[in-house]
């Protein structure tokens, strides 16, 4: 992870999620799989060469990489963990919306265009800037959404009628893009009580946020299910004093109280 420490325009975002499924998986040869990457987006080229426009062209990258690549959700099997693992998604050409974007980003550079990603609510999405417009591209279905689908992918995802904003399909970093991959699998790793993965993906979020407030609390619970009761309590009351308007505190404060007990308990 150490380019993370790169300023925010030099992070190299394929590559980078390709070391997060190399620290976890250490076979996954990263040089590879640029590799790979790389000539995904050279057999695309040619293809969108021929576009008679930028809109044109969007539409013709989709088609091959959706079409004729396969590239597609895995709507089968979307809790797997594989699905946020880079070199597992150009391998089987399944993935969850975050990692198909990612795919679709550097695509997208490599055939001209100037996109970015949309930290959508529940399902990341991908903006791109054709012929003066910014059309909103789902890679996980494969099609560029209008603002009615849109809002009717908001509706999916949250379960009941939600208003959507402009706020809602702004643009995020490569840092947040990252952190949301890395969010995604630490989320899997606590459903599933591995907490020492979980505690190694939220160490690699600090790296890339900083002393987040709400990740100090997250590493310092996952410290907690560990049975370490000094990291534990240093997160969690770094935490609070961060944030001291936690809408729950009192749990918080009950789970310190017990910890800080355990604490003298080994000294």
């Amino acid at each position: 992870m150490q380019l993370a420490a790169l300023p925010p325009s030099d992070i190299p975002l394929a590559e980078m999620a390709l070391w997060i499924a190399a620290e976890s998986r250490p076979q996954v040869d990263v040089g590879y799989w640029l590799g790979e990457l790389a000539a995904l987006g050279e057999r695309i080229r040619p293809h969108c060469a021929a576009a008679t426009s930028d809109v044109h062209r969007v539409e013709i990258l989709n088609r091959v990489l959706f079409q004729t690549e396969g590239f597609a959700g895995n709507t089968e099997n979307y809790s797997d963990p594989l699905n946020s693992f880079l070199d597992a998604v150009l391998k089987t050409r399944k993935g969850i919306p975050i990692t198909l974007a990612i795919i679709y980003l550097d695509v997208a550079r490599n055939v001209g265009l100037l996109s970015s990603g949309v930290g959508f609510p529940g399902h990341f999405l991908v903006k791109v800037y054709a012929d003066c417009r910014e059309l909103i591209v789902d890679p996980f279905f494969g099609k560029i959404l209008s603002p009615d689908e849109c809002g009717n992918r908001l509706k999916q995802v949250a379960g009941r009628p939600v208003d959507l904003t402009a706020k809602m399909l702004e643009t995020v970093s490569t840092r947040e893009i990252l952190q949301r991959v890395l969010r995604n699998l630490k989320l899997l790793h606590v459903s599933r009580k591995e907490y020492e993965e979980a505690l190694a993906c939220s160490e690699r979020i600090l790296l890339l946020s900083g002393d987040d407030p709400v990740e100090l609390r997250d590493r310092g619970l996952i410290y907690r299910e560990l049975g370490c009761a000094g990291p534990a309590l240093a997160d969690l009351e770094r935490y609070l004093a961060h944030a001291p308007n936690d809408p729950q505190p009192l749990p918080l404060n009950e789970i310190i109280r017990d910890l800080r007990v355990r604490a003298r308990r080994v000294h």
